[in-house]
């Protein structure tokens, strides 16, 4: 069964993470909220653009790789200051 392991706020984020997901050997899909004929509500009302699926019994080690990914991508951010 699959199961929501992280809401993308935007297209590539979700793109992103699934990627990095895969590259650690995690199966994850996305399921995109919007609709063309509803522009913008979903994302209002959800709270994203889409969601990131994975398998139940993945869902531990996706949660942990995508928050150690997500703050390593931050860390690395506030790392490089403009000159």
């Amino acid at each position: 069964m699959l199961v929501r392991a992280y809401v993308a706020p935007d297209e590539f984020t979700a793109i992103t993470i699934r990627e990095m997901l895969i590259s650690v050997n995690i199966n994850a899909m996305i399921r995109r909220f919007e609709t063309s004929w509803l522009d913008g509500l979903a994302k209002m009302m959800k709270g994203g653009w889409g969601e990131v699926l994975v398998n139940e019994q993945d869902l531990e080690e996706a949660k942990t790789s995508i928050d150690e990914f997500l703050q390593s991508t931050t860390s690395n951010n506030s790392d490089s200051s403009p000159e």
